[in-house]
């Protein structure tokens, strides 16, 4: 398979790859000290997240099973069913939820495999998670996206909520490039999340069909829409390089895998050594410093524990026993709660800083107030009680619509995705009297539900069916119409 790709990028591509890869440090892997304790302070290990996205049916699931668990797949769906949140995924084969898997790394490169991997229960898989943080100075979150046109939503939701420092497009060699394929990969370089490529079933794909699929995978790379060099992974040496280069926007790296006889997951591995986070380059976090703030993007009642609010933390420290403001609720208002207990990768920790995920159990500090799980939902946040925090119903985004097979005018309805928030909103005005495919403007949107928490210069995509934009916040009005 390394001849056939090596046939299909040509001399020209290889020189031009050289050219992008010129002067990039070799030594892109950087690891912190290891954990010492399963109870601690906070979690410090480097945390790097991959979102796992492609068509359905590729093999994401199964990848993420084999890496994390490291066991090679029966063919059947061994693997993957070590992955699956829920039942009805478990009998379809299809993911409907985002999943979350871990693997661990020693400050040697060698990967860490508790005993219980090879177990699937809930317990196991704590208890799992615990070894591998207490035992690593490195871990690799992945996010296991749907690859369903129907659960789109859902994936829009971890690349924009999750805030991914990778996406990882798995593509069937056997099916090649199919629609959802490109979907996913224009919404990762629409959010400028560096984008790797990893072609799975090569032990059953037909030679013929294997080189169908690379050609189009690389002039898809190669447009003017990705404006990528691909660097198809053959030996060891080109791991450094893809591993240094892929934060520079510039190459992307494909790797060939099988699941089944494991070819390509040992180069694919130590990719995964190499990577590094992008918490301090992305844009998206403040320093732990600042006054907190945390996104929610999940809720869940716990039996003997109560609410239970999972996301992440964008800025500041929250410690346990802290009080913060949660908010806007229905009304747009902020409540007083306590920060009763706090996890982070399933493992009790006293606090958590910018860039991390984390999960609190919460109560209420209004007396005689019991939370429910009515009071929540996703979009809300957790703030400094320091702070004053409006909630917004109307914005206005700096816009570039990617794709609408009309016009958009006033009137026009689309779902916001902006962080954590997915709600309809509907134009109340903009630049001109339409916009169309490949337009820029300014559109000012009106939520159609309940005010959210939103700040200037936050990212944005709303769609509506296949319609995409791409936008930034650069105004926002308050409850009687005036600025901000």
């Amino acid at each position: 398979l390394g001849a056939v790709s090596e046939a299909l990028l040509g001399k020209q591509h290889s020189d031009e790859l050289n050219t992008a890869l010129a002067g990039i440090p070799h030594d892109a892997a950087h690891m912190a000290d290891p954990l010492d304790e399963v109870h601690v302070e906070h979690v410090d290990s480097e945390d790097v997240k991959i979102a796992m996205i492609g068509n359905v049916d590729s093999g994401k699931s199964t990848l993420v099973g084999v890496l994390t668990k490291r066991v090679l797949d029966d063919g059947r769906g061994a693997a993957r069913s070590r992955v699956f949140n829920y039942a009805h995924e478990l009998q379809n084969g299809r993911t409907s939820s985002i999943a979350q898997e871990i693997m661990g790394f020693t400050t040697d490169g060698k990967q860490v495999v508790p005993e219980q991997a090879r177990q699937n229960s809930a317990q196991s898989r704590n208890a799992t998670w615990s070894h591998i943080v207490n035992n690593s100075s490195k871990i690799v979150t992945f996010l296991d996206l749907c690859g369903h046109e129907k659960y789109l939503k859902t994936t829009i939701f971890g690349l924009v909520g999750c805030c991914p420092d990778y996406a990882m497009i798995v593509i069937g060699a056997n099916m090649g490039i199919q629609r959802m394929t490109r979907e996913h990969l224009g919404i990762a370089l629409a959010l400028r999340v560096p984008v790797f490529i990893v072609i799975t079933k090569i032990d059953i794909a037909p030679e013929n069909k294997y080189k169908e699929s690379m050609q189009q995978l690389c002039k898809l790379l190669k447009s003017s829409a990705a404006k990528k060099l691909p660097l198809v992974i053959r030996e060891a040496d080109d791991i450094v390089a893809a591993a240094s280069s892929i934060a520079s926007d510039r190459v992307c790296p494909i790797f060939t895998v099988s699941n089944v006889t494991g070819e390509g997951l040992e180069f694919l591995r130590d990719f995964m050594v190499r990577i590094v986070n992008r918490v301090e380059d992305c844009g998206l976090y403040r320093p732990p410093s600042d006054p907190a703030e945390f996104h929610i993007d999940g809720v869940y009642q716990v039996t003997g524990v109560g609410i239970v609010v999972a996301g992440t933390m964008k800025s500041g420290t929250i410690m346990q026993n802290s009080q913060v403001l949660l908010g806007p609720d229905k009304t747009g208002n902020f409540r007083p709660v306590l920060v009763r207990s706090i996890h982070s990768k399933r493992i009790p920790v006293s606090k958590v800083v910018s860039g991390q995920a984390a999960s609190f159990a919460l109560r209420s500090l209004v007396k005689k107030e019991q939370l429910k799980r009515n009071h929540f939902r996703k979009g809300m946040v957790l703030l400094d009680r320091s702070t004053v925090p409006k909630a917004t119903w109307e914005f206005e985004a700096e816009v570039v619509i990617l794709h609408h097979a009309t016009t958009i005018k006033e009137r026009y309805q689309a779902v916001i995705h902006c962080g954590v928030i997915r709600q309809s909103a509907q134009v109340i005005s903009l630049t001109g009297d339409l916009l169309r495919t490949g337009d820029r403007g300014s559109i000012r949107f009106r939520f159609m539900y309940h005010a959210e928490y939103l700040a200037l210069d936050l990212p944005l995509l709303f769609r509506e069916g296949r319609t995409k934009g791409l936008g930034r916040i650069c105004r926002l009005y308050d409850s009687k119409g005036g600025e901000s």
